[in-house]
């Protein structure tokens, strides 16, 4: 039998106590590699509530899996010398969680960097003093067409973002598009390994509807208000309901306070719910409920959500994004908008309610299901990193 290797995770977003949602892909990713390999991770993130005590470190485990999470904050009341310190303990703590756990699982066969920042200067600290290389796994939205313009402005980040691509051992994407867009933008990476995003199966899953007689009912969820859309989905979901259809519109996620005075504005109470951030088994319930999952994004670098949707047999009202069609077909699992096409999408939300029932629920979620579980995403990262320490 092999010996399991010995993965050391370095990701620059994670659930926390600070959020419990933030980088949950990661999460899941850790999960289905930890099936197949030792996987270690070392978070470190901004605590604001810690106020006696600059740094609180917490370790948790499942079978092949370890989690140390390092929380910091500074009582320094000047801007720039808090700066300064923030800095100082993230590293200090980093170096601290390395040794800690280096003690406890001894020595790591490879390094992975989720989402270049920070992070992976101690990745490159790794490579060059204890000789360990290193892969990155982007999943960032900065380097897709439109979500460039959110990319950081901060010239040291562009820099060390850069310098962490140049010595990288290989590249992971979770999708083909992010990956070209990335080759793009750093001409000096020659080739990337796609792998999707894990869904978690036990959540998320096709639960058949007793009553198709009822109202269409559509979800969306919100993130950031720029890129998912929502209030676009509100106004054309009015209009919707102006040309006499019969509907419910869901939306679930942070965000929501303009978003509800649109709903107010538009008259629109009766017709629309909104949830908050919520977990993911909410999430799970509330596709499992609706008819139709609403992705009127402006871009993307995968689409957990539509995946996650995908799974429950929930058919998607997408942006006609390259990247969405890599998982999508058009009246297969999808029907396809414009981004930003309001008029569009409202004509798409009347033909899903005239034609909801050529949609194969079943079919759609067993197809999403084979894709995107943790046994082979798991396997496909093994075999990444294989190819890696095989060079």
């Amino acid at each position: 039998m092999n010996k399991r290797l010995k993965i050391l995770w370095l990701p620059a977003w994670l659930p926390s106590k600070v959020d419990f949602l933030n980088g949950d892909f990661v999460q899941r990713h850790a999960i289905a590699v930890s099936k197949f390999a030792d996987v270690v991770v070392l978070f470190v993130v901004k605590d604001e509530s810690l106020i006696l005590a600059n740094t609180l470190i917490e370790l948790q485990e499942k079978e092949g899996l370890s989690v140390y999470t390092g929380y910091y904050n500074s009582s320094i009341k000047n801007i720039f010398l808090k700066k300064i310190k923030l800095i100082y303990i993230y590293f200090y703590l980093l170096f601290k969680l390395y040794y800690t756990a280096k003690k406890r699982h001894g020595i790591f066969n490879l390094v992975h960097v989720h989402i270049s920042s920070k992070q992976g200067l101690f990745a490159l600290w790794l490579k060059f003093v204890k000789g360990i290389n290193y892969v990155i796994t982007e999943h960032s939205g900065w380097f897709m067409p439109i979500g460039k313009d959110i990319f950081t402005r901060n010239i040291f980040t562009k820099i060390i973002i850069k310098i962490n691509y140049k010595y990288a051992s290989a590249i992971h994407v979770v999708s083909q598009n992010l990956g070209i867009q990335l080759q793009k933008k750093y001409q000096f990476i020659k080739s990337v390994k796609v792998i999707p995003n894990v869904v978690d199966n036990s959540i998320f899953f096709y639960k058949q509807e007793m009553n198709k007689e009822l109202p269409t009912n559509f979800l969306a969820i919100n993130g950031n208000n720029f890129q998912k859309n929502i209030d676009g989905i509100i106004r054309s979901f009015s209009t919707y309901l102006k040309n006499g259809n019969d509907a419910f519109l869901h939306i679930a996620g942070p965000n929501d306070e303009a978003l509800k005075i649109l709903v107010k504005e538009l008259d629109l109470n009766d017709s629309v719910k909104f949830y908050g951030t919520v977990a993911n088994e909410i999430i799970a319930s509330l596709m499992q409920k609706t008819d139709a999952f609403v992705f009127f994004t402006r871009f993307e670098s995968f689409g957990c959500v539509m995946a996650e949707a995908l799974c429950c047999g929930k058919p998607i009202i997408a942006s006609n994004l390259d990247v969405l069609r890599e998982n999508l077909e058009e009246n297969i699992n999808a029907l396809f908008v414009e981004s930003e096409n309001e008029k569009d999408l409202t004509d798409k939300l009347i033909y899903f309610t005239n034609n909801k029932s050529k949609f194969d629920n079943n079919k759609i979620a067993e197809d999403a299901k084979a894709k995107f579980n943790f046994d082979k995403v798991g396997k496909d990262f093994l075999t990444f990193y294989n190819s890696v320490l095989e060079k």
